[in-house]
Order: C-alpha cells, then structure tokens, then sequence
C-alpha cells in the first residue's frame, strides 16, 4: 500500500521527519517498505502490511497509529452529513445477514456527467499507483483510501428496481467489469437488482451496471461484509482486487454512512447534482461484537518483564481510541470497532509493548533448569545424515508441500488427489504425496540455467490417505543427475546410474545399522522406469524405493536417478557392536553361475548367506556375462566371490569345499541354475 506522506500529514502531523516516521511505524509492527516519489515528486509512504492490521489499510488507520506513537493530535477531520435534497431512493435488502449485516446507499442526480476529477484527487490517486480513470471510480477509489472502506458505483439506468445482498446461486453467470464471464457457486455472496446479479460482493461489480460517461444518476454502495464470507472467493476466482484485500481483513462496520457521506461531498463539489436520504439497512444482531477486555496489572507484567505505571498504561489505551475503564486489579477496555485483531488479554499487552516501545523494555537474562535430553544409540540424529549427503556432493532443497495437480499425478498412483479448498494458486492445489515433483522441478530449474550435474536431496512431509483421513510422514528423497564424477582429464565422463544413486542409498542406511542386511527387490513405480525400478526392505519392512526416472518424464534429457527413504527406517540405528578383528588368513572360492533371467542376484546372496553359516564374511559380485551364443538361452553368467575367515583358526580346504558345495547344491536346487566350469 502506497500513501502521499502530505495526504497523512493534513490527518496528523508530528514534529518529525519523514524517515523519522517511517522508522517509527516500522519498530511499532506497521513494516514500511520504504520512502518513494510519487509522480508528482511527492514523499510517498509505501507499508507492507500484514494481515492482522486491517485498519491501517486507509490514511486515516495510518494517521491514527501515527497519532498513537508521536502523542501527535489527530485530526477531526469530521465527515458533515449531506441533507438530502430530493426523494430519489433505491430499497436495499439484506437476504443473507449472517454475511452482510449493513448495506448503506445513496442515489445522486442530475449531476454533470462531463466534469473531472478534482486535481488533487488525481494526485494522491497516482501517488498511491492508482490510475484516475472517472469521476465516480475515481471518488470511491478515493473514499476506500482515505478511510478504508471499499465503496461501488451503479449507473442508475441499468438497474432494475432495488438491490440486495443474497448468496448466488449455483451455476449463476455474471459479467464482470474487466470483462470476464463467471460462473457463480452457491457459496460466493452477490449484490443484486430484482433480476439479476450485479456484482460479486466484496470483490468486483458487474459490466451491465457499470457508470460511463454519459452516467448523470448514480447509487453509491457502502457495504460491510463479514470476512468469513468473503475469504478465498476472490482467490478462487483469480480475482484479488483492493476490494476483497479489506474486506477479507476486515473493515470498520461502523462506517458505511461515514464514506457515503465524504463520496457524497466530493461528487457535489466537482459535478453538482441532487442527493437522495442515505438508505442504511442494517442487522445489528449479526455484526461483529466488541466485548469489553479485562487486562490485569499483574498480567501485563509478567508478559512485557516490567511494570509500567497505571497512567502511562491507560494513556497508550486511549491514544489507541480504546475506552478504558479502571478496577482494582486493571482495567476494563472495549477495542474500537475498527480493530477486529484485538481480541483477548494478550493482544492488548502486544498493543502497549510496541506503543510503549520494544527497545525501551529491559533486558532481563532468562532463568531456568536445563535439562539436557537423553542420548539413545537407536537413533540417528537427522543432521547426520544431511552432513553425510553433503559430504557425497548433495545440495539440500527446501520446497512447498503444495503441488499442482496434473504433475502431481505422473509421481504416484495412490488414489485421489488430497486437494486444498483455499489454495494459494492453481500451481499449488493438492498436498504432495511425493518429494520427488519438487526435486526434478529444482534439477530443470538448474539444468535449464546450465547446471546439467546434480546431486539434490530434501526432508519434508508427505501426505497420504483419503481426504477425510490424511496422514502424514517424514520422508528422505534425492535425485542423481549429470556426471558420475566431477570433469577431469584422469577418467572419461560416465553419466551417473543406478548403481551410483543405490550406493548413495546404501551409505545412507549403513549409518545407522552397518553391515546390516537389506533387499532391494525389483518393482513397478509410476515414475520409474520399467526394469530399473526397486523397492528396500528390512526383513518385511519396505522402507523406500529407487530408480530411474521414466523416460516420458525426462522430457530428453540425461536420466535422473531418484530415491526416496522413510525417514523413521533411516534413522532407525543398532547399538554398536565390538568384533575381534581376525588374525588368521581369509579364504576365497569363487563361482561363475548361469541363472536364468527370472532369477534376482540379491536372492542368490541371501540364500548363500543363509546356507554358509558364520564363516562366511562377505559375498561379492564380480563379473556378469551375458551372451546367447555361448549360454545358448536367455540366461546371465553371474560370477560371485565367496569370502570365508575365522577369528579363531586357520580354515582348511577341506571345510570350505565342503561349505561351498553345500551352498553350489542349494543354488542348482532352489533356483534352477547352472555352474560353469
């Protein structure tokens, strides 16, 4: 939001600098951006506010909180009602009080529909980065930047009888000003005349009532609507406007006749015309209650870390245009209706903190018995493993937990999409049930920018389940791209592989349980591609997966690997166990095996694990061979290395020959296959 720092000074003027001021606001919690110029050269304030404080979204708010922290004079600036001089009057009905419980208007005319804008209307419009446009537009622009309230202005000749407030109903259309047609739920509040609907409430009137320049006779609109009713609708309809900004914060219920009245002033003095009585419909039952707070002296204390005196408490209250009345325990204060953020105790410390000034709080050290947590051997730290994937050559990527959908279906297929019912944007609609869409968009980001190499990983939560059952779950995901190896001029460039990402994956796992057994075991992944695609087991337990990604998804370039670990499995760790290193030779018989191409290797490992007992100490895969010719079948050559020690003797040929035949007549037995000679 952008203000003329003249405009706010004619509505309170402290005896400071502009960059005095600013910085003042600032420190109070009303950020501002910086000072500008205006097109003018004029000093202009631009603040970037924050959701809770709707009522500095005007002049009048900001000179109100100028007024509070400088003990400046605020001006009255007092809007002087306008007797109605003739009898022209549209009826406003109120069809959905619970959204809209006050609905003011005012008919005006035969006023000049030829006259211009007053000059420093246009100014402090251009100042604020508004486009003057019309007399009426410009007016009501005007009126929502002085005083906050959003205001809208119907051509009297293209309404049809009176208007009210009403919900839309379903599939309902509606022409809006910058042209767009839409189609209405039943959920979205609409201004309406005795046939149709005329504008989106709280977001943007309709084309067939819009004033022109031919408009002599005018309906000025000044409605307040609960935010509840309003909020998201203008998201949803990709329509944020200045408009639903306020309204969805909240504006001041109590003045709509208030800006009826300053738009009315401003029109007679530049067009003339003849005013209509101020219609003000009102459901008094349905707006917003201002119950007063009890704020407790001992309270307020023991929140802020010092006592301040009664006086100076009551007084910050007051130049907040708070009521305050004084008890023996505190005080009594009723917010004005203007501050929907003031609600309980706690924000009327905050109020009298940052009025009174955080810097002039004390510092007082902090007492309190630390407890160090327990350590545990069953389970990692997280920044272990993050120092650990650093140290391999991984970056670590933050993303949003939101997707869009249509990408977000290509990484899974677990059902129906977990979408939001408020999303920011169209790009950012469904919880992600993968890490996975974030991490390739980081990779092309990069890529695209000529880092073709990467090594990327992120922690975050995943979701899963129906959408009236969402779970959550911490995951571990990476994505290998790019060359095996930085360039050198020692090795030629290899792209990175499989078998580098499940290196990667094993060193992960092997933090927490060395040595320890797990099984990947080929499987079919939506993402994956076919053949090159696995999931990781713990005994029974599938922790994660691994793959290649699909090629439809590489859109042609270099194939990334990608990986993805429940973050539970990962840090999941044994306590340390102490071994005898051996002092006596190891032995080694080595196989070379014709298996059949249905047969997995990790089974053939398992089961000679399983079968040679303790004195095998490792199993390695040497050599894989693979031609039809000579094998005479679809079968692959697989050689394995057998590696047999002791700790206590010195093993003879006898005891591994017999071991290995053991383990040979498993094999030929369980899996069908063939020993080469």
């Amino acid at each position: 939001m952008k203000i003329d720092i003249a405009w706010l000074r004619e509505w309170c003027d402290p005896e400071v600098d502009d960059e005095v001021l600013a910085h003042q606001l600032t420190m109070a919690g009303v950020e501002v951006d910086g000072l500008a110029s205006g097109p003018d050269g004029s000093r202009v304030l631009e603040l970037a506010l924050t959701p809770n404080r709707a009522d500095c979204f005007s002049v009048r708010g900001v000179a109100r909180e100028v007024s509070a922290l400088f003990s400046a004079t605020l001006a009255a600036n007092d809007v002087k009602a306008i007797a109605a001089q003739g009898d022209a009057r549209r009826e406003l009905r109120l069809l959905a009080p619970e959204a809209c419980p006050r609905f003011a208007g005012r008919v005006i005319e035969d006023f000049d529909p030829s006259a211009e804008t007053p000059g420093f209307v246009r100014q402090r419009l251009a100042a604020a980065g508004e486009r003057p446009q019309h007399l009426l537009v410009d007016v009501t622009n005007y009126v929502m930047l002085e005083m906050g309230q959003p205001m809208h202005a119907y051509d009297l000749r293209r309404l049809d009888g009176d208007l009210c407030a009403r919900w839309a109903e379903q599939g309902e259309s509606l022409t809006l000003l910058d042209g767009s047609e839409l189609q209405l739920d039943s959920d979205v509040l609409v201004i309406a005349d005795e046939k149709r609907a005329v504008a989106a409430a709280g977001i943007m009137g309709g084309l067939g009532s819009a004033v022109g320049d031919d408009t002599s006779g005018v309906l000025l609109e000044s409605v307040f609507f609960a935010p509840a009713a309003v909020a998201g609708r203008a998201r949803r309809l990709g329509l944020q406007t200045e408009a639903s900004l306020r309204f969805e914060r909240g504006v001041d219920p109590s003045g709509q006749v208030e800006a009826i009245e300053r738009a009315t002033e401003l029109i007679l003095k530049a067009a003339g015309g003849t005013p209509g009585p101020v219609i003000d419909s009102l459901a008094e039952g349905h707006l917003p209650p201002r119950k007063p707070i009890e704020l407790r002296r001992e309270r307020l204390a023991a929140l802020l870390g010092v006592a301040l005196p009664d006086e100076d408490v009551s007084g910050i209250l007051r130049r907040l245009t708070m009521t305050v009345e004084a008890h023996e325990r505190g005080w009594r204060v009723s917010p004005p209706s203007f501050r929907f953020d003031v609600a309980n105790e706690a924000d009327l410390v905050e109020e009298i903190a940052r009025v009174h000034g955080y810097e002039n709080i004390p510092e007082i050290p902090a007492k309190w018995s630390a407890h160090p947590s327990a350590a545990t051997e069953l389970e990692l730290d997280p920044d272990r493993v993050r120092a650990l994937l650093v140290d391999r050559g991984y970056y670590e990527c933050l993303n949003y937990s939101f997707l869009d959908e249509e990408s977000h279906k290509l990484f899974h297929s677990a059902g129906k999409e977990l979408e939001l019912a408020n999303p920011l944007s169209g790009e950012l609609s469904v919880l992600r049930r993968s890490l996975w869409p974030g991490l390739l968009r980081n990779y092309r980001a990069n890529r695209d920018r000529g880092a073709a190499d990467a090594r990327l990983f992120e922690i975050g939560v995943c979701f899963s389940g129906a959408p009236d059952d969402i779970r959550e779950e911490t995951w571990l995901a990476g994505l290998l791209a790019g060359g095996a190896m930085p360039e050198q001029w020692g090795a030629r460039r290899r792209d990175a592989d499989f078998f580098d990402a499940r290196g990667d994956v094993e060193a992960i796992l092997g933090m927490g349980d060395p040595g320890g057994e797990f099984d990947f075991r080929t499987a079919a992944h939506p993402a994956l591609r076919p053949g090159r695609a696995v999931r990781i087991l713990r005994g029974e337990d599938e922790v994660g997966c691994l793959g290649e990604l699909h090629p439809e998804l590489a859109e042609g370039s270099p194939a990334a690997q990608l990986f993805a670990l429940r973050l539970d499995a990962v840090l999941k760790s044994r306590p340390a166990r102490v071994t005898t290193v051996s002092r006596y030779p190891a032995v080694r018989r080595d196989l070379s095996l014709v298996v059949p191409p249905a047969v997995n290797v990790g089974d053939l490992t398992i089961a000679i694990r399983a079968e040679a007992g303790e004195l095998l100490r490792e199993v390695i895969v040497f050599d894989l061979y693979e031609d039809r010719k000579s094998l005479n079948s679809d079968a692959r050559s697989v050689g394995l290395g057998l590696i047999f020690q002791s700790i206590s003797r010195t093993l003879t040929d006898r005891e591994v020959d017999r071991t290995v035949g053991k383990v040979v007549s498993l094999l030929v037995e369980k899996f069908g296959l063939g020993v080469r000679k």
